[in-house]
């Protein structure tokens, strides 16, 4: 089995929500399947775990904003 990062659940789930959405469109599923699909696919466990480890992640290590001053080490 393989281990995804907490950014590549967050990714999955994405494009799990979004393959569900196509079918929606291009298929004859109906609203209430889709929502009750999406919900399956966005109320799992992993996938708040991951939001959440990638949240605090970031929080701990912010990434420098592109508009502020470079530091010369």
């Amino acid at each position: 089995m393989v281990r995804l990062t907490p950014a590549e659940k967050i990714e999955q789930t994405y494009d799990l929500a979004m393959i569900a959405l196509a079918d929606y469109l291009t298929r004859d599923c109906d609203a209430e399947t889709t929502v009750a699909r999406l919900l399956r696919i966005l109320d799992r466990d992993s996938v708040r775990d991951a939001i959440t480890e990638v949240l605090v992640d970031s929080r701990v290590h912010p990434r420098p904003r592109a508009d502020a001053p470079k530091v010369d080490q």
